[in-house]
């Protein structure tokens, strides 16, 4: 096992695993506010103190996830991983770095299903998925709204699931499977379209901020719904519709 001591960077730690995985054909892709900051033009913007390094993987490969965090100079916690290891792996640096790996599904108020988006990006998973798991929180935070914001305004969109493109349509589609998912997202671009004016933008940042968010919703509002969602929308807000997460606080 290497011992090689990670960047102080955790951006460029973050890329030096995923490129030591692509190397030996391990798909290793970056989720959370890093993943963000690596699509983030105006870098005064979006930066930020990122609390960890959060990573999605493969089910299929955990034992080669495992082989690559050890070759690049990380520990896996035995007692986690054991017990949990089949939905998510956690591994440390013996000079403190932590990292989470999810493993084929990105599970906290909602759950999502990664295992068929992870070749889109060479880095992160696709800014449509990057803005589903920031829109998808219930308590959503100040943090959470600047990352959302940072791909709104440095993105662009279209309907294809292609690099640096946000699929409006993917995100659509999502939100029609579940009622739960759909609520949360235009709660979020609700809450979005009020604070848009608190952050230091151009007036046409602001313009182009609010359009998509209103796009956004003219497109989940005009999908077409499954009968699940139809289902269980008949319920409403009776019953919890998300789910909630121990811990989240303080996650990137």
């Amino acid at each position: 096992m290497t011992m090689d001591v990670p960047h102080e960077d955790k951006m460029s730690e973050a890329i030096r695993i995923i490129d030591a995985a692509t190397a030996r054909g391990v798909v290793l892709r970056l989720l959370g506010g890093i993943a963000i900051r690596v699509h983030c033009e105006m870098v005064n913007f979006c930066e930020r103190d990122y609390s960890d390094i959060d990573l999605v993987g493969l089910s299929r490969q955990r034992n080669e996830i495992a082989e690559v965090f050890e070759e690049v100079g990380y520990a896996p916690d035995v007692r986690f991983n054991a017990l949990y290891g089949t939905k998510r792996l956690i591994f440390d640096h013996p000079v403190g770095e932590h990292i989470d790996v999810f493993l084929d599904h990105f599970a906290m108020e909602h759950d999502l299903d990664f295992s068929e988006r992870l070749q889109i990006e060479k880095y992160t998973l696709p800014l449509s998925d990057l803005l589903l798991t920031k829109l998808q929180i219930h308590n959503i935070n100040e943090k959470d709204i600047r990352d959302s914001i940072t791909i709104l305004k440095d993105c662009d969109i279209g309907k294809e699931d292609k690099p640096a493109i946000i699929n409006m349509d993917y995100i659509a589609e999502k939100c029609s499977e579940e009622w739960g998912l759909f609520e949360a997202i235009l709660e979020n671009c609700d809450r979005i379209l009020e604070h848009v004016e608190d952050y230091i933008l151009t007036e046409e940042e602001r313009e182009r901020i609010s359009g998509r968010v209103t796009e956004l919703k003219k497109r989940l509002l005009v999908h077409p719904k499954t009968l699940k969602w139809k289902l269980r929308a008949r319920v409403g807000k009776h019953l919890k519709w998300y789910e909630l997460v121990e811990g989240q606080e303080g996650k990137s």
